[in-house]
C-alpha cells in the first residue's frame, strides 16, 4: 500500500492497493458480512474464498485503480474503477467492512477515488445497485439530483460524472456523508466464469 491520505487525529490511512496487498485484501473479504458480500458482487458469495483477490488486485494506477482504508495494517473499505476499454468511462465499486459501516468511510474513499480517476483522465463512472441499497441511493442523488436509474431485475444502473461525485464528496459539502449506513456498490459477475467477481 502507497499511503495517500492520513485522517488527521486518527489511525486511518487511505492508500493505493497494490499487488502485495493480497493477504490484507484476503483477511477484509473474511470479515464481510454474507449482505456486504452480496450487495458487493451482486451476487450470492457461499464463501469468501470465491473472492479472488488477484483479480482485484490488477491495478495500474490509470486504467485500474483501487483506493483502501487501512486501520492498524488492516484493509477495512476499498473503492476501485476499471476503466472500460477505449473510453472516459470507468466501472465504479465499493465495499466498506460491516464494522465500518456508517462512519464516512465510503465517501472519503469515493473523493480519493474520483481524484486519481480525473487525473487519468476519466469523466464518467458507471455503476450498479441493488433497488433496496438505500444509502447507495441517496448518495447518488445527492451527487447528482437529476441522476437517471435504470432498473433491471431489482438492480440499478447509472452513470454519474467524476466532476460531481469528487465535489459531492469533500468533506465541507455535507454532513450527510459522515451518517451513511451501508454504502456498498458492485459490478455484475462476468458470465463466461462465475467464480470472477469483478473486472
Amino acid at each position: 500500500m502507497v499511503a495517500i491520505q492520513d485522517k488527521r487525529g486518527g489511525r486511518l490511512k487511505l492508500a493505493q492497493l497494490e499487488p502485495s496487498d493480497r493477504e490484507p485484501l484476503r483477511r477484509l473479504f473474511y470479515r464481510l458480512s454474507p449482505e456486504t458480500l452480496y450487495r458487493r458482487f451482486t451476487s450470492p458469495i457461499a464463501r469468501p474464498d470465491q473472492v479472488r483477490p488477484d483479480r482485484l488486485l490488477d491495478v495500474d494506477h490509470r486504467d485500474r485503480e483501487a483506493i483502501v482504508a487501512v486501520d492498524d495494517g488492516e484493509i477495512v473499505g476499498v473503492a476501485r474503477y476499471f476503466r472500460q476499454p477505449g473510453s472516459d468511462a470507468a466501472e465504479l465499486a465499493i465495499v466498506v467492512a460491516d464494522a465500518w459501516q456508517g462512519q464516512g468511510l465510503a465517501t472519503r474513499m469515493l473523493a480519493a477515488l474520483a481524484g486519481q480517476a480525473s487525473a487519468a483522465g476519466i469523466e464518467r463512472f458507471t455503476l450498479i445497485t441493488q433497488a433496496d441499497n438505500s444509502p447507495a441511493l441517496r448518495l447518488l442523488r445527492r451527487v447528482d439530483p437529476s441522476v437517471r436509474l435504470a432498473l433491471s431485475y431489482g438492480v440499478y444502473e447509472t452513470t454519474v460524472p467524476v466532476a460531481a461525485l469528487r465535489t459531492a464528496t469533500e468533506p465541507s459539502a455535507s454532513a450527510a456523508a459522515d451518517r451513511e449506513e451501508a454504502l456498498t456498490l458492485g459490478h455484475r459477475e462476468p458470465k463466461n466464469d462465475l467464480s470472477v467477481v469483478d473486472h
